[in-house]
């Protein structure tokens, strides 16, 4: 004869599998409000398969973590002659079996800046104009080549040194007086010439290249869809398709290209766009 205590406990435990299977996902989001040029956190929990979803026009690639599921992407930053907008649109952050999130967006006004630099990087000739593109070119696809799972394990490292010039600032050449600017899409830091430039986390060199503007650069993808790029070394000491550890040397930090004195530049990219390095840094990711 069956024991009733038994059937409740089954019938509990039955209805206990259920309800989890039939759970939601959760969708939670890091930061809750963003401005254009920061990175966006998206962690999901609640779900056994890697989930499928958008933030606004943006696939996001998910990856497992220790607390579920993330991705990373970016609020795209306007076009240089863009009108400041005082109420950006929310995005709209979709994942397959969840409710949408909106994200709420402020309005950012980056500082302008004057700089001077030898005539040839203020006002480049056609050649170089030509090799600038190129360069452009050559580090964008390298950037996009981060697909998959991710190459590290731990979080990212800011480099050493304080910061010289933050990301997003516009700039005026040699007090050029017809509108031209350049967005900076980086964050400089201060670092002697001649150290080690060193990786901010795991990857694969999928760029080393010797620019007009960057100076020598190296592209890493880390996977993920997230990339960083180091400007201006002196030196570079890996060769494309070597695997770097975090913290691992990548050149010599230096001056080439279009610079006022030694230091390392490093821009990060995401699925979306390029993003604040010093925010991206402080992002809590947690790969599994």
């Amino acid at each position: 004869m069956l024991d009733p205590r038994r059937l409740v406990a089954t019938a509990l435990l039955v209805l206990a599998s259920a309800s989890l299977a039939a759970a939601d996902p959760k969708v939670t989001i890091t930061p809750k409000t963003a401005k254009p040029g920061d990175p966006v956190l998206v962690t999901v929990t609640g779900v056994k398969d890697t989930p499928k979803g958008n933030a606004g026009a943006t696939t996001l690639e998910f990856f497992a973590s220790k607390t579920g599921y993330q991705a990373v992407f970016a609020i795209p930053l306007p076009k240089a002659d863009a009108k400041p907008d005082p109420t950006p649109a929310p995005i709209s952050i979709e994942v397959t079996g969840a409710k949408p999130i909106a994200l709420q967006i402020k309005e950012v006004t980056f500082k302008e800046t004057d700089v001077n630099v030898a005539d040839e990087f203020a006002s480049p000739g056609a050649r170089d104009r030509a090799k600038i593109g190129a360069d452009n070119q050559a580090i964008i696809g390298a950037a996009l080549k981060s697909k998959g799972a991710p190459k590290f394990a731990r979080a990212f490292k800011r480099p050493v040194g304080a910061v010289t010039s933050s990301f997003g600032e516009w700039r005026r050449w040699n007090e050029d007086d017809s509108g031209f600017k350049t967005q900076h899409l980086g964050l400089d830091i201060g670092q002697t010439k001649g150290s080690q430039a060193r990786a901010t986390n795991a990857g694969t060199v999928t760029l080393a290249r010797d620019g007009f503007l960057t100076g020598k650069v190296v592209v890493l993808d880390h996977g993920a869809g997230i990339s960083t790029a180091y400007y201006h070394l002196s030196k570079i000491t890996v060769a494309e398709g070597d695997r770097v550890d975090l913290g691992g040397a990548i050149g010599l930090v230096g001056d080439t290209g279009r610079t006022t004195g030694p230091h390392l530049h490093i821009s990060v990219r995401v699925p979306g766009g390029f993003v604040d390095p010093a925010a991206f840094f402080a992002l809590p990711l947690a790969p599994k």
